[in-house]
């Protein structure tokens, strides 16, 4: 995408001072809804009396979001990583080159090579959103994002953390559609480059947060986690192995490597990728076939010993290097609006790896329940 022209300085201007409105609303309208909830919380019961309604016993049992200590810590850094990803994103898009050119910088590169079914339907919508009111939508979503990840650092435990991880689905499910695409898996999206989408993650980890505490404490949470990095990996090698991507030959992998490394950043970040993309154009249907068959030995180490501390190093590593080499950490360049796939799901691996050890897999629950199965 073309970074070389910077916006116009009283668009951008214009832009921070209707954030600057916003936040003075925001701030005010947060303090009155505390007052009014402080209120009632001192003298709701005795308000209530007062016109003849006896308000409702406040249940004694503990609250069913109350974990031991062995899933907190786990569930901790999942509301941490998750609440701060959000307020990370929303600051992203608060940058000048989104605040006044959200279309040109993010949603037209996206555009290009969808379906026609996926244009019309979903991202010409952003399109007509974005370029019609540019800094209102823009700052909208600026303030989501914060609230959202404001709201999902209370935790679980209070309505307004449940509130917000019902929230933050519905909205990663919106930008999935219609901020990325699908996350470009009609168009011949690599998991290097973040296919299938980053906000999945952001979604899967809010339904682990919703989970209850038996879920938690009975092992639910940990295997629906195994099964969702299983089939992540599975998905991502079958998205870079087909051949309507193009990946096998030509320098399709080589080229987003370039884009990526002549965005605004310093050499040290960017002579990696130059390398890399010089090494890629040479060898396409070698280097891709590394590519295809790095996600296929996670998924089947996911599927068969999650636990294993060479597969959660392996993953570990993965990550971490295609969080650097694949997508430049997701934030360089000015018009990046979020750090990408590979860091949260790094970080639900490792929210996984905190959780106390049963000694199972999804191969070995599928291979005791086939008996039960056969039974019955």
């Amino acid at each position: 995408m073309d970074m070389s022209s910077a916006p116009p300085v009283h668009t951008v201007s214009a832009f921070y001072k209707l954030l600057l409105i916003e936040w003075a609303v925001l701030l005010g309208v947060s303090a009155i809804v505390y007052l009014i909830a402080r209120f009632w919380k001192s003298e709701g019961e005795g308000f209530l009396r007062e016109f003849g309604i006896e308000p409702r016993s406040r249940q004694s049992s503990g609250s069913p979001y109350y974990l031991a200590p062995s899933e907190a810590k786990a569930r901790r850094l999942a509301v941490w990583s998750l609440g701060l990803l959000w307020i990370l994103d929303g600051l992203l898009q608060a940058q000048p080159e989104l605040g006044t050119n959200f279309f040109g910088a993010v949603i037209q590169p996206v555009m290009s090579g969808q379906p026609r079914w996926v244009n019309d339907l979903f991202l010409s919508v952003t399109q007509l959103l974005f370029t019609s009111r540019p800094l209102w939508f823009d700052s909208l979503t600026v303030w989501i994002q914060i609230l959202l990840g404001v709201g999902i650092l209370a935790g679980p435990e209070r309505f307004i953390g449940r509130l917000a991880l019902r929230g933050s689905i519905t909205w990663s499910l919106v930008v999935w559609a219609f901020g990325e695409g699908f996350g470009q898996i009609f168009s011949g999206g690599s998991w290097l480059m973040g296919s299938p989408g980053s906000v999945l993650v952001y979604a899967a980890l809010a339904v682990v947060l919703l989970a209850k505490a038996d879920a938690w404490e009975h092992g639910q949470v940990k295997h629906g986690m195994q099964w969702f990095v299983t089939v992540w990996f599975l998905a991502s090698a079958i998205l870079q192995a087909l051949p309507s991507a193009g990946y096998w030959s030509g320098n399709g992998l080589a080229d987003m490597e370039v884009g990526m490394a002549q965005m605004p950043q310093p050499h040290f970040l960017s002579a990696p990728l130059y390398a890399l993309a010089h090494a890629l154009s040479h060898g396409p249907m070698g280097w891709n076939a590394v590519f295809v068959a790095v996600p296929l030995v996670l998924a089947v180490g996911w599927f068969t010993a999650p636990e294993s501390r060479a597969v959660q190093v392996a993953t570990g590593v993965v990550l971490l290097l295609v969080w650097w080499l694949g997508q430049d950490f997701g934030v360089v360049g000015g018009a990046g609006t979020d750090p990408n796939t590979a860091l949260p799901l790094f970080l639900l691996t490792l929210a996984h790896n905190f959780l106390p050890r049963d000694g199972s897999s999804p191969w070995t629950r599928l291979w005791r329940s086939a008996p039960r199965a056969a039974a019955h």
